[in-house]
């Protein structure tokens, strides 16, 4: 399979890494994500994805609403997890900032999915208060994470095994491999990623199940995003083709919510 092609922060440029900083900002989080990562590779497109959904995504409130949705869905739960007292700290700032972010990015997503296509969820009836919110502040910048073809073939399997929910991405007409990038931070600590590859494995179907009902509670606020970024009418994408990046948003539609769902687990069982 082929790589999963990005631009990491430490390869942005100033324009890319800009929206990074505003995008972390807004979640509170200390890495931009996969998402964001992605569309930097398309000449043109994460600046018109951010004058589509930004000025929504930094006053705040999609954060403020997100959140109090996923705070109320109920947690997985998983068994306790090895982590010394050095490296706990890390870890669980590691999982907030991915909770945080990965709930914001579902709604990013959601939107622009729905300005390239035509589709996506219509407003509430009852529309989400766009009342400005300030996010906490952004946890510490994490360490760069693993690569794929950095894990032996144990923990290369592991992560592997566990994304077998995920949807298949195609990119040129090829499948790719996208571990997420919680798993590749949670590689830089093996015993732990070890045991939580286990266990997330072992509630699969559990987080699995809880990944749809997280996804359909956060509809409408996707359709709300969504009618605000067509009312700016930013324009077609600037993209020639379209299907590459619809096949990767029609799997982060899933993987989005999942990882909020898997980080949310890891981090109760962090403190377990």
């Amino acid at each position: 399979m082929a790589t999963f092609p990005q631009v990491p922060v430490a390869e942005a440029d100033d324009a890319t890494l800009a929206i990074y900083r505003q995008a972390m900002a807004a979640a509170g989080a200390g890495s931009p994500a996969l998402f964001f990562r992605h569309s930097a590779i398309y000449p043109g497109m994460l600046d018109w994805l951010w004058s589509a959904v930004g000025p929504d995504i930094a006053a705040g409130w999609p954060s403020r609403e997100v959140w109090k949705i996923v705070d109320d869905h109920p947690v997985v739960a998983l068994p306790g997890l090895p982590m010394d007292d050095a490296g706990r700290d890390t870890v669980r700032n590691m999982l907030v900032s991915y909770n945080r972010m990965n709930s914001m990015n579902y709604a990013i997503v959601g939107a622009v999915r729905g300005l390239v296509t035509g589709d996506g969820p219509p407003p509430p009836q009852t529309p989400f208060s766009e009342t400005p919110f300030t996010p906490p502040p952004p946890m510490p910048d994490l360490p760069p994470p693993r690569r794929l073809n950095e894990l032996d073939a144990d923990q290369r399997a592991a992560v592997l095994k566990v994304c077998r929910t995920h949807r298949p991405i195609q990119i040129g007409g090829q499948v790719v491999d996208v571990p997420p990038t919680l798993y590749m931070h949670a590689a830089l600590w093996p015993v732990y990623y070890t045991a939580a590859m286990r266990e997330v494995d072992n509630a699969m179907d559990a987080l699995d199940a809880a990944t749809q009902d997280l996804a359909a509670q956060c509809a409408p606020l996707i359709g709300q995003v969504l009618a605000n970024a067509r009312a700016r009418d930013p324009g077609p994408p600037p993209l020639d083709d379209p299907a590459d990046l619809i096949s990767v948003m029609d799997a982060f539609m899933y993987l989005s919510p999942h990882m909020v769902v898997v980080g949310r687990a890891l981090e109760v069982a962090l403190d377990a």
